[in-house]
């Protein structure tokens, strides 16, 4: 059993990392892009970043100290591990509720996106990785769903494992690739 359990990790690790990797490259080409464009002055305006991005950014760092907590407990305290899932991903939406909230904050700042099209990053950057936060949600939705029942047997809880060891990569890594977005725009030529 300990061997299977070895194998189903490898399988969902290395699928979690491939998916990493369209994620990289994808952000990647975005910041090369948002770079290429700080270099000419004719195309650079001073970015005004929402405040409220510096809350979302504490939303999403709490929710993987949650899931943390939650994989740690996963196989010694049942209720602990569903319960932290859950608010990892009451906090998941409220990232996303929060990232909206700052989209209309920079669609109704007074730089106004059709004389500033910098701003545009702020969207561009906070949308795409809305959309992994959404995919994330989705797969979190599903651990949850899976944590609800009791412990039924030592497969279950071998597949719930390996499925919560990749699916905190995967949320980890998210909550990474934001920061560095949220710091390239607060740091990068201002």
């Amino acid at each position: 059993m300990a061997a299977r359990e070895r194998e189903l990790n490898s399988l969902y690790i290395v699928t979690v990392v491939v998916i990493l990797v369209v994620v990289t490259a994808t952000f990647g080409a975005l910041i090369f892009v948002f770079w290429w464009r700080s270099q000419n002055q004719y195309l650079w305006e001073h970015l005004q970043i929402p405040s409220l991005l510096w809350l979302t950014t504490l939303i999403l760092l709490s929710s993987s100290v949650l899931l943390e907590r939650a994989r740690k407990a996963m196989r010694t305290n049942q209720p602990l591990f569903y319960r932290d899932l859950q608010w990892t991903t009451g906090l998941g939406v409220l990232f996303l509720i929060g990232q909206a909230c700052a989209w209309l904050q920079v669609m109704h700042s007074n730089a106004g996106l059709a004389n500033d099209k910098h701003h545009f990053f702020i969207l561009l950057f906070s949308g795409i990785h809305g959309v992994h936060i959404v995919a994330g949600l989705g797969a979190l939705g599903y651990l949850v769903y899976r944590a609800h029942e009791q412990v039924s047997g030592p497969r279950y809880q071998m597949t719930t494992r390996a499925y919560t060891n990749a699916f905190s990569i995967f949320w980890h890594y998210l909550g990474f690739v934001w920061i560095v977005l949220f710091v390239l725009l607060l740091t990068w030529r201002r």
